[in-house]
């Protein structure tokens, strides 16, 4: 996969933390998997992978608050709760943001569901983007 990227900018509900961070356009996620969907409190968190080495926080990194278990961290805003990113302690191995959190106008799609073994049972993925059982083959590549 080509590796386009875009810089975006993106804050927390309450605006107390605010970041930025290129995004990796062809990388974007509709994940099903419990962890995402308990923490986001949806039936599905759209993820966007990043280069974990752009990450600059513009105001309130203090304020960041960080989950770890389930195979990660996920980082949040201590303030309002909000979900903010997703990441492996070496960021350069695994970091994506909520695209919920992103602020600055970003024109991209998901281009598949993961893991949707592990869907909520009330809820059917969009049939207009391939749907995979886990993680698509080369994601994290």
């Amino acid at each position: 996969m080509s590796e386009e990227s875009t810089l975006v900018s993106g804050s927390c509900l309450c605006g107390a933390i605010q970041y930025e961070v290129e995004a990796i356009n062809n990388k974007i996620f509709n994940c099903h998997c419990t962890q995402c969907r308990k923490s986001h409190g949806a039936a599905f968190a759209t993820q966007a992978f990043a280069n974990g080495k752009t990450l600059r926080f513009i105001k309130g990194v203090e304020l960041l608050s960080e989950y770890s278990g389930h195979g990660g961290i996920r980082a949040f805003c201590s303030r309002c709760g909000s979900r903010l990113m997703n990441y492996a302690a070496d960021k350069s191995l695994y970091f994506s943001v909520a695209l919920s959190s992103v602020d600055s106008l970003y024109d991209v799609k998901p281009i598949a569901n993961a893991f949707v073994d592990s869907k909520a049972t009330w809820y059917e993925p969009s049939e207009n983007i391939t749907s995979y059982s886990g993680m698509p083959d080369g994601a994290l590549d």
